[in-house]
């Protein structure tokens, strides 16, 4: 579905029956999360928002001459119009050694009345959307430029943003309310304010002053510092101390009732306010309070994993406006709806987008795609029993097309940006799959926790997470993210296995959606091999297309399930094959050690004919245990391990070296 300007018909019947069934029936908090993964894709999707550039090379050069520290933006709007007037004010430092042209960026359509540069009157000169004034003189680096912009006008109604417009009206079909609100990712905050649109220039601090009739309620970023009478309107004083990307800062104007509810992460005596401007009709707030009240919830569940929330000195909120999605404006997230999985998903946004900031729009995967998995985060620790349904969705969804990689690699076609299955659900899937590769929760949520710490207020790409990773791990991930992130496509797995006596053999034959681009996906795999006796979940690695397990087994395996915790993106099936015998234990086995019992349990008994030294390395590499062998048996303890593959290093007097794989049941 699409949002243009003023609800299409077809977004306005999706917003009324979603109302109206989360009134008379409510919603499961799996089938809200589903759909929810999506809504905030689905709604960034404006087939027609297919620039990037919006002013010419040239002039974007210019603005990238100085440093924006602060905005202010003082405005007078309504909640029934898209008409705008009042000033922006900017305080910018030089950058550039000689400085002599301000450039900022506002929508053609928009008239500028005055303007002050350093406290001189200027006269913009405009060509389209590209606003620039030549200085006096020639400013040096460091220098600051105080700019003032006075201006007036209709916003445009072109559909340029994610959702809509950059400032949008509309009336909510399900509750009848008028709203007025704005949404300018990924280009179009122009199109309502003059600024310099910027990913990597985060300003240090913002204010958005909002005079509108007395009747409403205007939301934006921060904390609401003031609410001043000005004849008979009101005018609501917003002010923001963060760091903040041109593209979050936001406003929305409708007659609301502010119901606030407060959050209580552990480590903080303090409380976070949780500021909700909610249509003001009698049935609203009733009909989604306690889906709010969740909020706090998650909030403190992902100041756990993630850390503290990161503008808890403020506030977090909800503003409603009429699109049937979410927009993660910092601090104060646009919804049309609340919903458990909407509200995790652009909650988690305040990490994985607002406190870090995607440096590129290719690099989408560290917004989209962790605030994706903080939804199914959210489901693992609120509603675990559907948890497994919600991934096998995510990979259902991902695997409906062969190809396409999480890294963006065009950031023309919005529709690409906001990808709802691969920016959104393959990058989750991926995620997913690192914390496997990880295998330890401990170090996988550090590595999430030292990304934030690292790259806060500011802006970060996959690279960045990538060697985020390596450095808290130890894991070289050079392949993982050449084959998952930057790669194509998916594997599919053919298991066929057979059991004789007690040697239980496995045959995996791998193919892949998209050869061209990624010919095989190495990736350590789950089978649960299922007996009367109870099953056992081990992990081999997929290191080639074929690979051949025999290995010994108490009981009778009835059958066997690959990857049964959708840890790993794949499709497949799995064939009981009575022919399939003669396989091969290990390729590494040498005659003159002897390892046993394989699998293992507990202890793992070693036999070598000379004084040896060994290490125990898992399937990414990394030792986990190391020791020396004497003449003759030698038992080395295994309890610490996890269920799974391992390989046995023997390094002899004369440095030979000999691999023995074994499994730890």
């Amino acid at each position: 579905m699409v949002l243009a300007g003023p609800k299409s018909s077809l977004a306005q019947i999706t917003e009324n029956m979603l109302q109206k069934t989360a009134l008379t029936l409510g919603i499961s908090v799996l089938s809200l999360t589903s759909f929810a993964q999506n809504q905030c894709s689905q709604f960034k999707i404006n087939a027609a928002a297919n620039q990037v550039q919006i002013v010419p090379v040239s002039h974007a050069l210019l603005e990238c001459q100085y440093d924006v520290k602060f905005y202010h933006l003082d405005l007078n709007a309504g909640r029934t119009n898209k008409v705008i007037s009042g000033f922006v004010r900017s305080l910018s430092e030089v950058t550039a050694a000689a400085f002599d042209t301000f450039a900022v960026e506002l929508h053609n359509t928009m008239i500028i009345d005055s303007s002050r540069i350093n406290g001189n009157l200027m006269t913009p000169v405009r060509v389209g959307d590209a606003v620039s004034y030549v200085l006096p003189s020639v400013l040096p680096v460091g220098s600051m430029i105080n700019a003032t912009i006075y201006y007036h006008g209709t916003a445009p109604s072109i559909n340029g943003s994610a959702i809509g417009d950059g400032f949008n009206n509309g009336t909510s079909g399900a509750w009848g309310n008028q709203v007025t609100w704005s949404l300018s990712q990924p280009y179009s905050a122009y199109e309502w304010w003059p600024c310099k649109q910027s990913l990597k220039d985060k300003i240090d601090s913002s204010e958005v002053f909002i005079t509108t009739d007395s009747t409403n309620k205007a939301g934006s970023n921060g904390l609401l510092k003031n609410v001043v009478t000005v004849g008979n309107k009101k005018r609501y004083e917003w002010k923001n101390t963060h760091m903040i990307d041109y593209y979050l800062i936001s406003v929305a104007i409708a007659k609301y009732v502010d119901y606030s509810i407060y959050a209580h992460p552990a480590g903080t005596t303090d409380s976070i306010l949780i500021q909700n401007y909610v249509y003001d009709n009698p049935a609203t707030l009733p009909n989604f309070q306690a889906t709010i009240d969740e909020t706090a919830g998650l909030i403190e569940y992902f100041s756990d994993i993630f850390g503290m929330y990161p503008f808890a000195d403020e506030k977090y909120g909800h503003c409603m406006a009429p699109f049937s999605g979410g927009m993660e404006h910092q601090t104060m997230t646009s919804l049309g709806f609340f919903d458990f999985g909407l509200i995790a998903h652009e909650l988690g946004h305040q990490w994985w987008g607002d406190h870090v900031t995607c440096k590129t729009w290719n690099d989408i995967f560290v917004n989209e795609s962790f605030a994706t998995y903080s939804e199914h985060l959210a489901i693992q620790h609120f509603d675990p029993a559907n948890a497994p349904a919600n991934m096998q969705s995510i990979h259902s969804n991902v695997m409906s097309q062969p190809g396409g990689s999480v890294y963006n690699p065009d950031t023309v076609s919005v529709n690409r940006i906001f990808s709802s299955r691969l920016s959104y659900n393959k990058g989750c899937a991926i995620i997913h799959t690192l914390r496997f590769v990880i295998n330890n929760d401990s170090l996988f949520f550090l590595t999430l926790r030292t990304y934030q710490n690292q790259f806060h207020d500011g802006t970060a790409g996959v690279d960045d997470f990538k060697i985020v990773a390596e450095t808290v791990t130890g894991i070289d991930l050079t392949q993982f993210f050449a084959q998952w992130i930057y790669g194509e496509g998916f594997p599919t797995f053919a298991v066929r296995w057979n059991q004789v006596g007690n040697t239980f053999y496995l045959k995996n034959t791998e193919t892949v959606s998209m050869s061209a681009v990624t010919p095989l996906f190495i990736t350590p795999l789950e089978y649960r091999l299922m007996r009367a006796t109870g099953d056992t979940i081990i992990k081999l690695n997929q290191t080639q297309a074929i690979e051949n397990y025999s290995f010994t087994v108490g009981g009778t395996v009835t059958n066997v399930n690959t990857d049964p915790n959708n840890w790993v993106l794949n499709n497949g099936s799995v064939v009981h094959d009575v022919n399939l015998v003669g396989l091969n234990k290990s390729r590494t086995i040498t005659s003159h050690i002897k390892v046993f019992p394989n699998p293992a349990k507990d202890q793992l008994t070693i036999v070598c004919s000379e004084k040896s030294n060994y290490v125990v390395h898992d399937i990414t590499g990394k030792q986990l245990l190391q020791g020396v062998l004497t003449n003759g048996p030698t038992n080395v303890n295994i309890e610490t391990l996890s269920t799974g593959m391992y390989f046995l290093q023997v390094r002899d007097a004369s440095n030979k070296l000999s691999t023995i794989k074994f499994i730890k049941e």
